[in-house]
């Protein structure tokens, strides 16, 4: 201060080299989101194909659920996600969390219905398809995944989040849901047990595994 006349003259000092920036909005995280989830679809459809069992009657009540409900839980938390790059103070949203207690659901039902098969009453879970094999469809959701959590990584980057353990479970959800989804619309097995196994599980994978690899990548 004593370099300085006055406290304009430090003022003036201080704010020489700022330059302007453009600031980040919500909604164009939410678009990049989005256009991410909507290239991975694509990729998934050119490299596995569309399956016509989801406009032609074929899919079962299990396949439109487990796919709802990912809808969902990506996009309650891509709103919390986008949110989260601007630091406020006030009460947060909990909706990613009620929405994905709801999917837990499935995975919850499939092991019941896989005790009630084990007790020898098949009520249709789809225990005899070998349903429970396929698990390369949760590492090709998986996969899809990655590209959701690039882009939501580089908008984060870009704004200021208060919390990154908060934001990066974010990441995990947002991406483990809407890669899964991507994928899963290329899946002809719509049973339960595999839907609530498989189709679900890059949710909680991606989870985990963002909980811990993304705050280096979104800390300043």
């Amino acid at each position: 201060m004593d370099k300085f006349n006055s406290r304009e003259d430090l003022i003036a000092a201080l704010t020489e080299d700022v330059t302007p920036v453009k600031p980040v909005r919500p909604v164009q995280g939410a678009g990049l989101i989005i256009a991410a989830s909507v290239a991975a679809s694509i990729a998934c459809i050119v490299i596995f194909g569309f399956w016509q069992g989801m406009i032609n009657g074929e899919a079962s009540p299990f396949f439109w659920i487990s796919n709802g409900l990912l809808a969902l839980v990506g996009a309650s938390s891509t709103t919390a996600l986008v949110a989260s790059a601007m630091p406020r103070v006030g009460a947060q949203s909990s909706h990613h969390k009620w929405s994905l207690a709801m999917l837990s659901i499935l995975p919850v039902a499939a092991l019941i219905a896989f005790i009630s098969f084990e007790a020898g009453h098949d009520h249709g879970a789809g225990m005899s398809d070998g349903s429970l094999l396929y698990w390369h469809c949760a590492a090709y959701g998986l996969a899809a995944s990655g590209l959701v959590a690039i882009t939501a990584i580089a908008f984060l980057r870009r704004g200021a989040p208060v919390s990154l353990t908060r934001a990066s479970w974010l990441i995990g959800l947002t991406s483990g849901s809407l890669g899964a989804l991507a994928y899963n619309i290329t899946c002809p097995i719509d049973s339960l047990m595999h839907v609530g196994v498989w189709h679900v599980f890059p949710v909680f994978a991606a989870g985990i595994f963002w909980r811990y690899a993304a705050p280096p990548l979104i800390r300043w």
